[in-house]
């Protein structure tokens, strides 16, 4: 008996990118994700036969999976990637210019010199006038070229080692209609490959297999949206939704499901984003599931107690009135080191980082009354394409550590259960998610509570029709309840592809209307995502004259800015390096004043104010540089249109612009974003979605706020 058992539980999903009616696959994250992280997972595990993991598949991504190795689908980018490119229309080609860069700029396209020369001819994209340039700029090899090399890209560490693939990154560019029908044919093939490895290592024993509610979605705010004030204060959708039986529904869809697949009933259950409440043991029981899981932050808000080891490494059985379940609760900083910090690190180091800890945890657990188990839990897809080599240096080091360890041992989470059943129970779960113990990612911003309203009517329209609701608009009912579409609604997180997101999400809904021929209600052609004023730290609160040297010269200099500060959790997929630490806005009557404090080094980084209101106008701040650019709109497109020297850059970037040159006069509205941009690529914005806001000043301005 090992000292200590460490659960690996690796959750795969995807949102289900297929409009049902049409039968098109509309992105392309379910391919590119199986052929780097799917198949590289379970490849690399068999070589380790004495590492045991849980994982737990989404019922919609093994279905999204089989779309395409059993029923011939494809998504749209599989389409462009297939053309040749002198058949491509000119909006494909647009497409292809736009969309083929979707990949981590560092760690894959960087290390393909002829994709890295590709992306700088591309140039940076703002505008429908920069995409219409860039694409006029790039020939049908650039476009070849191109096909190959986004495909290729995403490629995991298993593909590569085929040697059609192997070639075809030696041989870097100048590809061939051949070369592309060759790696796109290793797509599906590697797909394939995905569900017979999974079942084939839980057949083995070597990992236990879970599952999810079927379309992912948040299980608390399903059951009763108004479950989410228990853990936050916000508003509530205007339109209540409350429907504990379309989770239920979910829940026995997957189970059967599951079952179908993989031969066997499922005896854990992953609730999506780690999403709980007491409610929902009833469903779990009532379905059989036997154990479930969530973060470390649900027990303690639990049990109110402060974090201890002893308390954490160990099941507990959570009851709701008749109804009970077992419950592991993740250590939430194992977990976050390998999705967002291990990366940055050599391989070695990030193995002997969390080997330390596990350590650690073993010495401590000589004081515990029970065998410690540690759940690291966490996605099993996303973090590796920020992995320089697909995180197969960081798997095989922990996996080959682990097989070595006389102290440390690994277990599937149902295997410890059988051996350790539950010793502490709770009867009052806290309810909340694994990202800060609430809901606020989902339905803490007006275009979530708007995605919530669009849901609940069409809803209640399917409903109304009864018997004669047709069975495709309530599959797309159970679809919109995912959670994936409300989690890029919002000022949280931001991605490239937040206008398609929206987009799906309301396809499905109009759907349910055009499948009984009706027409959808207005509302839901048009964009939930719309420009919005941030909220910032603080607004201006009188004139500031600031010395632009570069530095902070005094403390009062910058006393009376507003200040806006990104938050911690504003990012594409929770974190990231971020650059700004802070932005400070200010005035007086004839010049708007910016400051931007930086986290770190920004000499390499251009800085880029973007006015969107009185009129559109550009800045463009090379960190370090003695000038600033200014650029107007000229057709469809950004030109420099002058320079202005009032800018200074040392421990802070301090600069000043007139508002003659915004063409902005005293009481108007004037609405700015601040963008970052490293080698032309936007890596930053402030805020992610919408604009900060001032009203131009007059003279009384001060005066009126002394009276405020």
């Amino acid at each position: 008996m090992r000292d200590i058992a460490v659960g690996f539980l690796w959750h795969m999903h995807q949102p289900y990118y297929k409009d049902p009616v049409l039968g098109a696959y509309q992105m392309p994250w379910v391919r590119l994700h199986s052929i780097r992280g799917y198949h590289d997972m379970a490849a690399l595990l068999m070589e380790y036969p004495d590492v045991r993991c849980t994982f737990n598949l989404v019922p919609s991504l093994l279905q999204q999976i089989m779309d395409y190795t059993d029923q011939g689908c494809r998504d749209n980018d599989f389409l462009l990637s297939m053309k040749d490119p002198d058949d491509l229309t000119w909006e494909e080609k647009k497409q292809v210019v736009l969309r083929f860069f979707m990949c981590n700029k560092q760690t894959m396209i960087t290390p393909l010199p002829r994709f890295l020369g590709l992306f700088g001819k591309r140039g940076r994209i703002r505008s429908s006038g920069d995409l219409e340039a860039a694409a006029r700029e790039f020939s049908s090899q650039d476009i070849l070229d191109l096909q190959v090399l986004f495909n290729l890209a995403w490629a995991g560490f298993m593909l590569r080692r085929d040697t059609g693939i192997a070639a075809l990154i030696r041989k870097g560019k100048g590809f061939t209609q051949e070369d592309k029908r060759y790696l796109l044919e290793s797509h599906i093939e590697t797909m394939g490959k995905v569900i017979p490895a999974y079942r084939r290592l839980a057949h083995s024993g070597q990992i236990e297999l879970t599952t999810s509610p079927f379309y992912h979605p948040i299980g608390p705010l399903v059951m009763n949206v108004e479950y989410a004030l228990r853990s936050m204060d916000t508003p509530l959708p205007d339109e209540p939704f409350s429907h504990p039986q379309d989770l239920d529904l979910q829940i026995r869809r997957s189970l059967d499901f599951h079952e179908r697949l993989f031969g066997t009933r499922p005896a854990g259950l992953w609730p999506p984003e780690g999403s709980v409440c007491p409610e929902m043991v009833e469903l779990l029981s009532s379905n059989g599931i036997q154990w479930t899981a969530t973060d470390e932050d649900i027990l303690f808000s639990s049990l109110r107690q402060t974090r201890t080891g002893s308390q954490l490494y160990r099941p507990y059985r959570v009851v709701y009135g008749s109804a009970n379940v077992s419950m592991f609760f993740r250590d939430r900083q194992l977990s976050d080191q390998i999705s967002f910090n291990y990366a940055r690190n050599l391989p070695a180091q990030a193995v002997d980082d969390l080997m330390h800890h596990l350590q650690n945890i073993c010495r401590a657990a000589k004081g515990y009354d029970t065998v410690p188990f540690v759940p690291i839990i966490l996605d099993g897809e996303n973090p590796w394409e920020y992995y320089p080599d697909g995180g197969e240096g960081f798997l095989r080091g922990v996996y080959e550590r682990l097989s070595r360890s006389e102290e440390i041992g690994t277990s599937r989470f149902q295997e410890f259960l059988l051996e350790h059943p539950p010793r502490q129970t709770i009867r009052n779960l806290y309810t909340g998610s694994w990202i800060n113990r609430n809901f606020r990612i989902w339905i803490g911003h007006e275009e979530d509570r708007r995605a919530w309203e669009y849901l609940a009517r069409t809803r209640r329209y399917v409903e109304a029709k009864g018997e004669a609701a047709h069975p495709l608009a309530w599959e797309e009912i159970l679809i919109a309840e995912g959670s994936d579409w409300f989690w890029w609604y919002g000022d949280e997180f931001t991605t490239e592809n937040d206008e398609e997101f929206d987009r799906i999400f309301r396809g499905h809904l109009m759907n349910c209307y055009e499948l009984h021929g009706d027409q959808p209600p207005e509302e839901l052609s048009l964009s939930i995502i719309t420009p919005h004023d941030a909220v910032p730290l603080s607004m201006p609160v009188g004139f500031v004259t600031p010395v632009l040297d570069g530095t902070l010269t005094h403390f009062y200099e910058w006393h009376k800015a507003g200040c806006y500060q990104p938050s911690d959790d504003a990012k594409s997929m929770f974190k990231h390096a971020r650059y700004v630490r802070a932005l400070y806005f200010g005035f007086d009557v004839e010049l708007l004043h910016l400051r931007v404090d930086f986290l770190a080094p920004a000499g390499d980084l251009v800085i880029a104010l973007q006015v969107d209101q009185p009129e559109q106008v550009r800045v463009r701040i090379p960190v370090g540089g003695p000038v600033m650019i200014l650029e107007r709109p000229s057709a469809g497109r950004f030109m420099p249109a002058g320079e202005l020297t009032t800018v200074a850059h040392r421990d802070i970037l301090e600069l000043s612009i007139p508002f003659s040159e915004l063409r902005a006069t005293a009481s108007q509205r004037l609405r700015f974003s601040l963008s970052v941009l490293k080698d032309e690529l936007e890596v930053e914005r402030h805020p992610a979605t919408g604009f900060l806001s001032i009203t131009i000043p007059d003279t009384s301005f001060e005066r009126v706020m002394w009276h405020v």
